[in-house]
């Protein structure tokens, strides 16, 4: 797909998001959540993304773009939170990519919250061509996308649309072998 259609890929997706979110944004902080638990969300570009994941110590990386209109994307989160709760932070890396309109963001932090998400997250900035052809050419602009990274932080799975629990555990399981051919730890 050309750079141009996937930036009109992702405009059309964010289009939509503007006229159809009217429920999206409505969101409260979970009953009891301290302010300590309200995650932090930093504007990030897709070169400064993938300096993000070059520098992570984990084993794995996964990297997941959602936005808080994306029905599909909301659906598979709690999977990916559970995810990330069940693993030790050497072995996965969960990064978070939102891109919902910067007007948006505390509804996405709100919902990121409401998750029971308390580390940093992140909120695309630049243009949809250069962010998406920063992290997969392969990437047509779809949400939810989601890239896994092996420790060598070779991209060894990639996919557009929502998963389960067991397929993001499949990922990072086939990254930590790809990365050293005996399945890592754990």
């Amino acid at each position: 797909m050309s750079g141009t259609l996937k930036s009109v890929a992702l405009s059309v997706a964010l289009g939509a998001a503007a006229w159809s979110c009217g429920g999206a944004g409505r969101s409260s902080s979970p009953p009891g959540a301290a302010a300590d638990q309200v995650p932090d969300i930093l504007a990030v570009s897709g070169a400064e993304l993938m300096q993000r994941v070059r520098n992570s110590a984990a084993e794995v990386v996964l990297v997941n773009v959602w936005a808080t209109w994306c029905m599909p994307c909301r659906e598979e989160f709690p999977a990916l939170v559970q995810l990330a709760q069940t693993l030790p932070r050497e072995r996965l890396d969960l990064v978070l990519v939102s891109v919902d309109f910067p007007d948006q963001v505390e509804a996405a932090r709100s919902f990121l919250s409401g998750q029971g998400v308390a580390f940093p997250s992140y909120l695309k900035e630049g243009s949809d061509e250069e962010f998406i052809n920063a992290l997969s050419e392969r990437w047509s602009g779809a949400l939810p996308a989601t890239l896994v990274f092996n420790h060598k932080r070779d991209l060894v799975r990639f996919w557009e649309g929502g998963a389960s629990l067991e397929e993001f555990r499949a990922a990072v399981e086939a990254a930590a072998e790809s990365s050293n051919g005996k399945g890592g730890q754990g």
